[in-house]
């Protein structure tokens, strides 16, 4: 019961800091840092997590999210629009924008969760979001099943909006977490990302060669 009180919590937060649009990325940002530590039991307070990520990562949740957010409504214009003209060029053309936006979605899916986690720029961030994207394409296609499915389930009773996004993230979160456990704090390869530490946890001594004093507290 506690969990869902506190999905619901994430969904409302999540909900209110996306209504000027251009803080989608960083309010996405905040709900996956938040859900991740719920997965991985390192949350005391979700609210707490969900301010601390938005407040560190808003200017570059923001300069990921905005550029991401206009190529995908680029990429289902172009592909409305081919459906509604018929066959021919166009149909390989909607094949064509239907292919990047299904690349377009694998990055999306992964590239909040590791601005949440890792102290990356958004170049590297895109990157290795499609690289983990690909290793992972079972979890990745599951990923995408869920947000379907959820999608929608809120087309059909439009009311579910305040609890179902948080499902989908926290969901997704577990997905994640069990993807990145190679990559975590602790791990022998985790110089890749070179993450920063988790609350309650320090990094392996090898991470602490590479990660600079000044940042190494702050994700």
């Amino acid at each position: 019961m506690g969990n869902i009180f506190d999905i619901f919590i994430l969904n409302t937060l999540w909900l209110i800091c996306c209504i000027p649009v251009f803080t989608i990325g960083p309010s996405t940002t905040a709900c996956y840092y938040a859900a991740i530590n719920l997965a991985r039991g390192e949350s005391s307070s979700v609210s707490r997590d969900f301010f601390r990520s938005f407040k560190q990562n808003f200017k570059q949740g923001v300069f990921l999210g905005i550029p991401l957010l206009l190529l995908g409504l680029f990429l289902v214009a172009d592909i409305r629009m081919c459906y509604r003209s018929g066959t021919g060029i166009y149909s390989f053309f909607m094949v064509f924008f239907a292919v990047i936006f299904l690349f377009w979605m694998f990055t999306v899916l992964y590239a909040f969760p590791l601005l949440a986690k890792f102290d990356k720029k958004n170049k590297d961030i895109v990157i290795w979001a499609f690289v983990l994207s690909i290793k992972n394409l079972g979890r990745t296609l599951l990923m995408i099943v869920v947000l379907v499915f959820g999608l929608w389930v809120c087309h059909i009773l439009t009311g579910l909006i305040f609890i179902v996004p948080g499902l989908i993230i926290t969901c997704h979160s577990r997905l994640f977490a069990s993807a990145l456990k190679a990559y975590l704090p602790g791990a022998s390869n985790d110089e890749e990302l070179k993450p920063l530490s988790f609350e309650g946890e320090m990094p392996s001594s090898s991470t602490e060669q590479i990660v600079d004093e000044d940042t190494s507290s702050e994700k």
